[in-house]
């Protein structure tokens, strides 16, 4: 792609102030960085992908209010998080915290253990505990 052809359509990426790493080719073919601030096709594949995930979290919010998982689970997802990420940032073992996503577990934290994931989460211990 030619350093004027990068897309410019930037419906979301324009609004939010992101913008997009590219790489062109100049008049003398070399490489070069241009900003995009997106293009269609990735639009409407971002718009799919946050719909899915969006539905993902409806069908986990039912299982929550079930009893069945807890509102750890919810947050990792909604977050697009894994437990393995969670573990890293939190210090936690990913099967501690495998286990939280299960509603019978998770009731049983500390407020410290509850602080520690909420920050790790960057979301209060009051949102951890609901599905805020």
């Amino acid at each position: 792609m030619k350093v004027n052809e990068v897309p410019q359509d930037g419906r979301i990426l324009e609004s939010s102030g992101v913008r997009d790493l590219c790489y062109a080719t100049d008049e003398n073919g070399d490489y070069k960085q241009v900003i995009s601030v997106g293009w269609d096709a990735k639009i409407v594949a971002l718009d799919f992908t946050w719909e899915s995930i969006y539905q993902e979290c409806e069908e986990i919010k039912k299982e929550v209010l079930s009893g069945d998982k807890s509102p750890l689970a919810y947050h990792l997802h909604r977050l697009v998080m894994t437990p393995e990420i969670l573990s890293d940032y939190s210090g936690f073992s990913k099967r501690e915290i495998k286990r939280w996503c299960r509603a019978k577990h998770f009731n049983k934290l500390s407020g410290e253990q509850l602080s520690r994931l909420a920050s790790a989460l960057r979301i209060s211990v009051e949102q951890l505990t609901s599905l805020d």
